[in-house]
């Protein structure tokens, strides 16, 4: 094919070179490359992230209530009031206990004794006491006389009598000792009477003005007259009897 178209333009004066240009032009079909299409992902779809909903919080409006409280008047009660001067013993220490169970007792509630005798002769130590021997032990006006025999137990030591005053001071220490009925060392003899109205009431010349309860519970006083004073009060066999 090239050789007749060279003997063509010899022949004579053909198209140009330029006319024959595009006859030499091959036409090359390259196939299509296959284009791999992307890789879609498809979207992760997050939940949006949603604070919790919290309720709000209703505060009661606050009402101040003004209030008055009346005063209180705050007494206190002497630790010796449990102590009850009583006919048969002292609080709950009854005539016939054991000396020492006594003691540990009454010092419980009003500290160690300001004095205390020992075990000694009935006849130099009190005057005559019961027993073959006697001890006395003191706290402050209070005063505990313990023997061996008495007319409550024979042939053992115990309790067996008490006296509360005269006071060495100007009030009785220890303070808030009294009868259960609230008779004690300070009273008038006018509440005396009025508290027990049995009472007996003596003016002995020795012994001076002096009281007994149908109980047997006994003290002193400073006269006879309802303003006069208890000065002193005593139950339990007495020493001199």
């Amino acid at each position: 094919m090239v050789a007749v178209l060279v003997a063509a333009c010899g022949a004579d004066d053909g198209p140009s070179d330029e006319t024959i240009a595009p006859l030499l032009t091959t036409t090359t079909s390259t196939a299509p490359v296959a284009t791999t299409p992307p890789v879609t992902t498809p979207p992760v779809t997050v939940a949006p992230t949603v604070a919790p909903t919290v309720a709000p919080t209703t505060v009661a409006a606050s009402t101040t209530t003004s209030t008055t409280v009346a005063a209180t008047t705050t007494t206190s009660i002497p630790k010796a009031a449990v102590l009850v001067l009583r006919a048969d013993g002292l609080g709950d220490a009854l005539f016939g206990t054991d000396p020492d169970q006594v003691i540990a007792y009454v010092s419980a509630n009003l500290g160690k004794p300001t004095a205390d005798s020992g075990w000694a002769d009935p006849f130099s130590a009190f005057g005559v006491c019961p027993g073959t021997e006697v001890r006395g032990v003191t706290w402050g006006d209070l005063t505990l006389l313990f023997s061996d025999d008495s007319p409550i137990v024979s042939g053992r030591r115990h309790f067996f009598n008490y006296v509360l005053g005269p006071p060495f001071g100007a009030t009785v220490q220890p303070a808030g000792m009294t009868t259960a009925e609230r008779i004690g060392v300070g009273n008038t003899v006018g509440e005396l009477r009025f508290t027990y109205p049995n009472v007996e009431l003596f003016d002995d010349e020795l012994a001076g003005p002096s009281f007994l309860l149908a109980s047997g519970i006994n003290g002193g006083m400073t006269g006879l007259a309802d303003d006069e004073l208890v000065t002193f009060v005593s139950a339990g066999p007495r020493c001199g009897e």
